[in-house]
């Protein structure tokens, strides 16, 4: 695992370079393409302006790693992560992540896509069979491959088992999708993504009629950082039928997802008085806008958010205790 990290601390720096140098007020993003960039960020310059906080911008990044970086590096910026690469960071680096508060995590939640073409494949037997089963993942840099080590190190007794042999990288989550689709060895794939049914791999998924296994345990559903839950189980619709009114009924999936969340310096991070009061009245704030005020101005996007629900704590319970008596069936059958 060390050398993986190494290796992803080498891509960030190099992917880094070629990023949009921060500024003091940046609120730092991903790529210019990506759903942080030009989704989830625009509304957040008006919030800060009508509380006075003024001047701080989008700026592009490489990710999730690199805008916890820019936040310890400059406190003041404002930056969106992955919520589960910032568990995966906080564990591993617990003193300074003291100088990071979480402003608010309830923006949106990206989708944790586990598929396959085997029909019969359940996340209780994936649990089971992991040390045997071929992973095909997007880059070792990727935020979706960092979840997908974030979920091996809270369960070593299911996919913390998966050896790093069975584990290919390939170079986006649409050849995830592609090699899955093709295998003919019950791969299964992974990527993490926001489920908008006009994306083209959640397009992909569906036209390639994977099988979608919903990735919900115990174990994931116990995650946190300080009160912060790390995934919530939320059911998505994956087709744009019945949704936006044009006939037709929608696919709906229901896996875990994590949210998208905001962070930026805690008081604590300042010396002066001026920049911890700073501080405290921007996180104030920012947590405290209604929700719809930082959604998108696109009402597509906003009803996809609004059209995600939450399960119940029974759906909760059956969908664990399925998990679970799959899992022990084939551990049974040795």
């Amino acid at each position: 695992m060390k050398t993986l990290l190494m290796a992803t601390a080498l891509v960030i720096t190099a992917t880094s370079a070629m990023a949009q140098t921060p500024g003091p007020k940046s609120i730092n993003t991903g790529g210019v393409a990506g759903a942080y960039h030009s989704t989830f960020c625009p509304p957040i310059p008006n919030v800060l302006t009508n509380a006075y906080f003024q001047g701080y911008s989008c700026t592009p990044s490489a990710g999730t790693v690199e805008n916890i970086a820019r936040v310890l590096k400059s406190p003041t910026n404002i930056s969106f992560v992955q919520f589960d690469v910032f568990a995966r960071e906080a564990a591993a680096r617990p003193e300074e992540f003291k100088r990071i508060s979480v402003i608010r995590t309830d923006v949106a939640c990206e989708g944790l896509w586990m598929v396959t073409n085997n029909p019969d494949l359940d996340f209780g037997r994936v649990l089971a069979m992991s040390r045997r089963i071929k992973f095909v993942l997007p880059p070792q840099a990727s935020g979706s491959t960092a979840s997908f080590n974030y979920l091996r190190s809270i369960d070593p007794d299911g996919l913390g088992r998966t050896p790093d042999s069975n584990i290919s990288y390939v170079k986006d989550a649409t050849t995830v999708l592609e090699t899955v689709a093709n295998s003919t060895d019950g791969s299964v794939g992974f990527f993490v993504q926001f489920a908008d049914p006009r994306n083209t791999n959640i397009k992909l998924m569906v036209e390639k009629k994977l099988r979608v296994v919903p990735v919900i345990s115990r174990e994931i559903l116990r995650a946190r950082v300080g009160e912060n839950t790390v995934y919530q189980a939320q059911t998505f619709k994956l087709s744009e039928g019945g949704m936006f009114g044009i006939g037709g009924s929608a696919q709906t999936v229901t896996t875990s997802c994590t949210p998208v969340s905001l962070i930026t310096g805690s008081p604590d991070a300042f010396e002066d008085r001026n920049g911890k009061d700073d501080a405290a009245e921007l996180i104030q704030r920012v947590s405290s806008v209604p929700r719809a005020n930082l959604l998108p101005k696109d009402n597509t996007i906003a009803a996809i958010l609004n059209g995600a629900t939450r399960l119940s704590q029974a759906a909760l319970e059956q969908a664990v205790a399925g998990v679970e008596a799959a899992k022990k069936a084939v551990e049974n059958a040795r």
